[in-house]
């Protein structure tokens, strides 16, 4: 493993808007779960729950990458 070190300012803008893209996913999450509750037809309501499914899946592979690129560096 290579040694830890501190974020360049660079990397600080990448981890930033990585934080912004868990933070979009989850509102979409949201977003789709309210869409839901809304629908008045079956068919709209599961496509609306299929897209929530969908976003808490971008959200959970984010965070996974957050975390493997976050531990290369020394925490500020």
């Amino acid at each position: 493993m290579s040694a830890r070190r501190p974020m360049t300012d660079k990397e600080k803008q990448f981890f930033n808007a990585f934080k912004l893209a868990i933070e979009n996913e989850r509102g979409a999450q949201g977003h789709y779960e309210k869409m839901a509750a809304m629908a008045e037809d079956p068919e709209s309501r599961g496509l609306f729950e299929g897209l929530q499914r969908e976003e808490a899946e971008h959200e959970e592979k984010l965070l996974q990458l957050y975390g493997e690129y976050k531990a290369r560096f020394v925490s500020e």
